[in-house]
């Protein structure tokens, strides 16, 4: 899926993009599908009062929002990256987004443990329309905390730059068109800004994590991901998810509860 260049970009820069990951089918009933559903999602204002709304999670709302967890482009694609199986956990979160998003990273600058974000956009991306913006190389973890050394601040306990973004050195827009998907590793500092012409970012992030039982995680990356399962929802697969059983979901579920992650009964 991946070539060999797309992956070293990947650990070189921290993030890659699936040009046209998604079919023209699948793409058309995915926005069906969010036109359906967003409008019934609560609003968000977590960074201003703008009207920007947020569904967490939102893969159980329609079948063809659910099939993005188990994307076989997706699928294959993390595993080309970390050479292992990968495990849907438990977070993902839709959006129409008026607002700014500050420069972050998903957690701790300079943690160690891994985990990957896909990210859906149903608009072209550019510049001036919304793109996802990084700074290649931040998620290697002696950059990124030298980052926040340097520019640094905690929010509510979220790390934030407090530099103005043109300041910012080397900075990707991450442009995309429908149908494209975006890996990027979560340590990674990254942003969005608003889009110009007053539209909103329509947009799906999944999270994932590496299966902690195979050889080429160390035993604190072990322990971390399994930390992290076991504290998110509940049930990462639900009784609504698992009525539509395919075999990759049947097999992702069937791993999650070997490692402790009920189903939900």
């Amino acid at each position: 899926m991946l070539t060999p260049e797309e992956v070293g970009q990947y650990n070189a820069s921290g993030f890659v993009i699936i040009k046209q990951c998604l079919s023209q089918d699948e793409f058309g009933r995915l926005e069906a599908a969010y036109e359906r559903v967003m409008p019934t999602a609560p609003e968000h204002n977590y960074f201003d009062e703008c009207g920007t709304k947020m569904m967490n999670p939102f893969v159980e709302a329609d079948d063809s929002m659910g099939e993005l967890v188990e994307h076989p482009k997706i699928m294959k694609a993390m595993r080309d990256i970390w050479g292992i199986e990968c495990l849907y956990s438990g977070g993902s979160d839709m959006w129409s987004n008026y607002s700014e998003t500050p420069w972050h990273s998903d957690g701790d600058p300079g943690r160690e443990a891994v985990s990957i974000k896909t990210a859906i956009y149903l608009d072209k991306t550019t510049t001036g329309k919304g793109s996802l913006n990084v700074i290649p190389g931040s998620h290697h973890p002696a950059y990124s905390a030298a980052i926040f050394d340097a520019w640094g601040c905690s929010e509510e306990g979220r790390p934030r730059l407090t530099i103005n973004r043109d300041a910012i050195p080397g900075i990707v827009s991450v442009d995309t068109s429908p149908g494209d998907v975006v890996i990027f590793d979560t340590r990674i500092w990254h942003s969005a800004p608003r889009r110009n012409d007053g539209l909103p970012r329509r947009t799906m992030f999944i999270s994932y994590l590496p299966d902690p039982k195979d050889v080429p995680l160390t035993r604190e990356r072990r322990n971390a991901i399994k930390e992290r399962l076991e504290s998110g929802n509940a049930y990462i697969y639900s009784k609504e998810m698992l009525r539509k059983k395919t075999p990759e979901r049947e097999r992702m579920a069937a791993r999650l509860e070997a490692l402790g992650v009920d189903r939900e009964p």
